[in-house]
């Protein structure tokens, strides 16, 4: 079964609720955990590989806590899911690094390619915005 993982899944929650709250005080983690029912440390640990990639911002200090580090509009799906699970591969063939010695001959290289493709062309097109 292909399935993204729950760490991706918490970072949509996660990202949806500071989206909803999208103004200029930083929400503390804690209560956007408390409101996607997720664990704070979980969270944190995905909210830290997000401002990584300036999708979330950092704020230090007793008021601090999190903001979104763009505007809901220019945050796709893609971006979230890329961060969240290291990339997208649907088959080892098709992994920028480790690629299969066999993938340039394989009959199903073009396969997974052509439905990869598809994968990221929807979750390109599913912006943080439209799952407001």
């Amino acid at each position: 079964m292909l399935q993204i993982t729950r760490q991706t899944e918490y970072a949509i929650r996660g990202l949806q609720e500071l989206a909803r709250r999208n103004g200029d005080a930083p929400v503390q983690l804690k209560s956007i955990a408390r409101n996607c029912d997720v664990s704070e440390a979980f969270l944190a640990k995905i909210f830290q590989m997000l401002s990584q990639q300036h999708i979330v911002k950092s704020h230090r200090g007793v008021k601090g806590g999190f903001s979104l580090g763009r505007n809901p509009e220019e945050i796709t799906l893609r971006d979230i899911v890329e961060v969240c699970e290291g990339g997208i591969a649907l088959n080892h063939c098709l992994r920028d690094s480790n690629r299969c010695e066999n993938a340039d001959e394989c009959n199903m290289t073009e396969a997974w390619e052509k439905a990869q493709a598809a994968l990221v062309g929807a979750l390109d097109q599913t912006r943080l915005a439209d799952l407001l």
